[in-house]
């Protein structure tokens, strides 16, 4: 009787131990998964793209009693771009986002776009130097009938001015400055609201008429700079699909709006279309800007 009893409790420790040698088992396995996933967890970069902050800039005029949304001071540019550099950014240009996606040519650490819409002639008189001087890099969006106009006429005042094609030529040469399609002539806000389709249009007789805006643009770039941008700026930031499938048939592979968000740049050629960008108001500090695009 004893004896039976005692081989009842020796079943009964060895099943326990089973038990408990089943659960530690269990835990190291489990242990095992959390550790191999905890070391292959995916860096903002692998999961999301590179992110890389694109700067929207206008006009640069000396005279603070100017200062506007869409115009800063050279000295207000001057500090943007030391804090940039003082933070470990790097400019880069858009054509260097689509050689990342397609041709894998790497982008440095913390990247960043700087852009100015327009072609105001008071880039070449403000922002030029400081380029030179701090060894940065700039993308300009050039409206081609003001830079038609001017090429002609000029009167190169930096308040009102925009771009000749000599002046393109000078600082694309710099490889410090590339440009971009911003339109031959549909940079208007009237009926049409920029480049953007109005509700109604023919389809057909839209598609013409953009792509006549947007190839007579590329042409005198072609003859006049011996440019060819494939990156294209849509004024005012007005997108319609329409623009986009077309945009993309004329082989552009890179477009720029106006939404204010980080790009998050990855091997996917879509990422790079609609790139979203902040507009720098002289109303802030060059901190308190800053702190904007990097939160």
């Amino acid at each position: 009787m004893i004896k039976e009893l005692l081989n009842k409790i020796k079943d009964h420790i060895t099943k326990r131990k089973n038990v408990y040698v089943s659960i530690i088992c269990a835990l190291c396995i489990s242990a095992s998964c959390i550790i191999t996933y905890n070391e292959s967890l995916p860096t903002i970069s692998d999961e999301n793209g590179i992110p890389v902050p694109i700067i929207m800039y206008h006009s640069v005029l000396k005279s603070p009693k100017k200062q506007t949304k869409y115009i800063v001071t050279p000295t207000q540019l001057e500090n943007d771009l030391l804090w940039l550099k003082n933070n470990g950014y790097t400019t880069v240009f858009i054509s260097d986002l689509i050689d990342y996606v397609y041709n894998n040519v790497n982008l440095p650490e913390k990247p960043v776009v700087i852009t100015f819409d327009d072609g105001y002639y008071n880039n070449l008189t403000y922002l030029y130097p400081l380029l030179i001087k701090y060894g940065m890099k700039a993308s300009i969006s050039l409206v081609g009938s003001y830079s038609e106009e001017f090429s002609k006429t000029l009167d190169l005042n930096p308040a009102y001015a925009h771009l000749t094609w000599d002046n393109v030529k000078q600082m694309q040469a710099s490889g410090l400055v590339e440009f971009l399609n911003h339109s031959y002539d549909m940079h208007s806000n009237d009926v049409r609201k920029g480049s953007s389709i109005i509700k109604g249009e023919d389809i057909n007789k839209y598609k013409a008429l953009f792509t006549s805006d947007v190839m007579k643009l590329q042409q005198m770039l072609s003859d006049n700079c011996a440019i060819t941008p494939n990156a294209y700026t849509y004024p005012f930031g007005h997108i319609c699909n329409e623009a986009e499938e077309i945009l993309k048939e004329l082989g552009f592979l890179a477009t720029l709006s106006c939404y204010e968000k980080v790009n998050y740049i990855t091997k996917d050629p879509n990422c790079l279309y609609q790139l979203r960008r902040f507009n720098r108001s002289s109303n802030l500090s060059t901190e308190g800007f800053m702190k904007k695009i990097i939160d």
